[in-house]
């Protein structure tokens, strides 16, 4: 296990402050959250998150909250978009993605990523 890079973090909590307030449950799961692994698609990442026992689940909420950000990159790699999925009342895990099958750079994201969201945060219940 690792920890979530800054970058990471900081997408997550934009998602969830947007979604849930600047003292939302959330964040506090957020704040021990760990990475139990990285899955590198091809045209985007997996981050599977591991909450510690002991942290209380916020209900048995089942959601996705998305949020687009801008790279320094040419069209069409300017866009990437990521989904944060929350699973019995848990962050479970974060997806990376690009837009028409452009390749995930192979740079880590804090040399290419543009940390203003483009899109407000989308809460999609389940």
């Amino acid at each position: 296990m690792e920890p979530l890079s800054e970058t990471e973090t900081q997408i997550m909590r934009s998602m969830l402050k947007k979604a849930y307030g600047p003292r939302g449950p959330f964040l506090d799961q957020l704040a021990v959250a760990v990475v139990l692994g990285r899955e590198f698609t091809g045209v985007g990442v997996f981050v599977d998150l591991r909450i510690p026992d002991g942290v209380a689940a916020a209900d048995q909420v089942n959601t996705e909250l998305s949020q687009d950000y801008r790279t320094r990159f040419d069209t069409p790699a300017d866009l990437v978009g990521f989904t944060l999925f929350i699973r019995k009342g848990y962050l479970d895990f974060l997806e990376g993605y690009t837009f028409g099958e452009v390749k995930w750079p192979d740079q880590p994201m804090e040399t290419w990523l543009v940390r203003e969201d483009v899109m407000p945060a989308k809460k999609k219940a389940r």
